[in-house]
């Protein structure tokens, strides 16, 4: 059933999109493919009472329109010279306004701005804007961008900061970094996974040979644009020593991304490594070729330094394929323990585990287990579903139905996901009480569902059963006790540091797992 987005002003939303930054080829990274599937998701949630307004570049316009639903409308905002607009399709509602005029959002008549790439282009006082902040790449990972990018991307952070009414993020380590490096409070940070593993399936691609046929045997797949923090250099000679040490039995190493300068560079060390014939640089691959290449991945290969999301773990598991990563930023939390740990700096750590995961079909087979039950964790309704509700809480008059609940305005201490699944789940939060906090409140999609009070020792567990079916499991504490606004796990003399969820069948989840380093000392 979708969502009831209200009466009044809510009984129809209109959204402009900005995504003149969208570009036709794979330049944009996952964030692409999520709009994608994110966006028809979160109108399915609405149906007939939702109206997006695409503001694209002549570049990729024509891809959005292949996005578009009937009642949708296209405005080509930005041509570029070396893409002319193409033609009006006159089955769809489309416009042309290229350079776009001033308050173009207010001249329009929409509900609210959303901007998934972030720049906030388009923003006019007076309208709601929801931008969406994938990494802070420049200020956690600075060596690995020029000082002209940093430049650029703390120029447009600190606008879309000072501009939003509420910023999304694609992970709960998103929005803690978020908070860390601009003081962002709680209540206007939320965050939506991208679980789009399964949109690979529908391209209606059978299990023949991908172009550019590799080889008869599995193979370490890594899908990655050539960006530094992605890591390949360590990959390459990391792959080197586990192919001198494996010998014939080794497996290839596969690598998809866009094309660019970088990809000679890493060519030529790979011809110096050694590996050259056992390395296959595929270029980009549309999403039919990818879907035959992880039906044949033998395991996903993830060094990624830094991580906003990391969808390429989501395509493994949906795929049964193992993973092997590290547990940097949101890497931990997406991953969980559903894959082969490694210091992706270290490449003696990636190289033993190459070989363990080739060379042991028992831990592949363990790897490939804990993956499909942890993508109970990620389904794309559920997402589609949060960004709606932020959707629909940015517009919202006091006399609009369903009114937000009192309590919701305190912002959680931490929000998890529960299993997609609809059977009854234990869920166990263990903690840390080191004062008294008063109460801890826990709410599934915002609705009250259970409470526990102070510990009489250090560490506790409180436990209760519930049918969570994917819906967002929050941890509040009275305001007094958070008056601070952050999103942490830390807050009021409580601090949170492991919850796991358990079925009848003995099956496990780790939905939250606290870092050492950040547990209250």
């Amino acid at each position: 059933m979708g969502m009831d987005i209200g009466r009044g002003n809510l009984s129809r939303l209109v959204v402009a999109v900005d995504l003149l930054p969208l570009r036709p080829g794979g330049e944009n990274g996952g964030i692409k493919p999520a709009i994608f599937t994110l966006l028809p998701a979160v109108r399915a949630e609405a149906p007939d009472k939702l109206v997006f307004v695409f503001l694209t570049n002549s570049a990729s316009h024509a891809q959005v329109r292949d996005m578009a639903g009937p009642n949708d409308i296209l405005i080509c905002a930005r041509e570029e010279l070396r893409h002319p607009y193409d033609a009006l399709d006159p089955r769809t509602n489309e416009f042309k306004l290229a350079p776009a005029p001033d308050k173009l959002v207010q001249a329009i008549g929409t509900d609210l701005l959303y901007c998934p790439f972030g720049a906030t282009t388009f923003h006019v006082p007076g309208t709601p804007t929801i931008a969406l902040i994938a990494d802070l790449l420049h200020r956690d990972y600075p060596f690995t961008l020029t000082e002209q990018q940093i430049d650029e991307r703390e120029a447009y952070i600190q606008k879309t900061v000072h501009d939003s009414t509420l910023l999304q993020c694609i992970s709960r380590s998103g929005m803690e970094r978020v908070t860390e490096h601009y003081q962002v409070q709680g209540d206007r940070l939320f965050y939506t996974y991208l679980p789009i593993h399964a949109r690979l399936e529908q391209t209606g691609a059978d299990s023949t040979e991908p172009k550019n046929a590799i080889t008869e045997r599995p193979f370490f797949f890594y899908p990655a644009n050539l960006w530094l923090h992605k890591n390949h250099e360590v990959l390459l000679v990391s792959y080197a020593r586990y192919w001198h040490e494996t010998g014939k039995e080794a497996w290839d190493l596969v690598l998809t991304f866009h094309e660019e300068a970088r990809a000679g560079y890493l060519r030529s060390l790979a011809r110096t490594l050694g590996v050259a014939g056992r390395v296959h640089f595929m270029g980009f691959q549309n999403e039919a070729d990818l879907h035959r290449l992880w039906l044949r991945a033998g395991a996903l290969v993830f060094p990624s330094l830094h991580e906003g999301f990391g969808i390429p773990l989501l395509e493994a598991m949906h795929y049964g394929v193992p993973i092997i990563t590290g547990e940097g930023f949101a890497l931990k939390e997406i991953a969980g323990d559903a894959c082969y740990l490694i210091d992706p700096r270290k490449p003696a750590s990636l190289s033993e585990a190459l070989g363990e995961v080739s060379q042991d079909e028992e831990c592949r087979a363990r790897l490939i287990r804990s993956g499909w039950l942890r993508l109970e964790l990620f389904q794309v309704k559920a997402a589609a579903h949060t960004l709606l509700e932020a959707f629909c809480s940015v517009v919202r008059k006091e006399d609009d139905l369903p009114r937000k609940p009192r309590y919701s305005c305190v912002p959680p201490i931490l929000a998890v996901p529960t299993p997609g699944s609809a059977d009854r789940w234990k869920i166990d939060i263990q903690f840390q009480s080191q004062s008294s906090f008063g109460k801890c409140a826990i709410y599934l999609d915002d609705w009250p569902f259970a409470s526990f009070g102070p510990a009489t020792r250090a560490e506790h567990t409180f436990s209760f059963v519930c049918r969570p079916a994917g819906r967002t499991l929050a941890l509040r504490v009275a305001r007094g006790s958070n008056a601070n606004g952050r999103s942490s796990p830390d807050a009021g003399g409580i601090s949170i540091t492991r919850i796991v969820a358990s079925d009848a069948g003995g099956r496990r989840i780790l939905l939250f797992e606290q870092s050492h380093s950040s547990r209250l000392s």
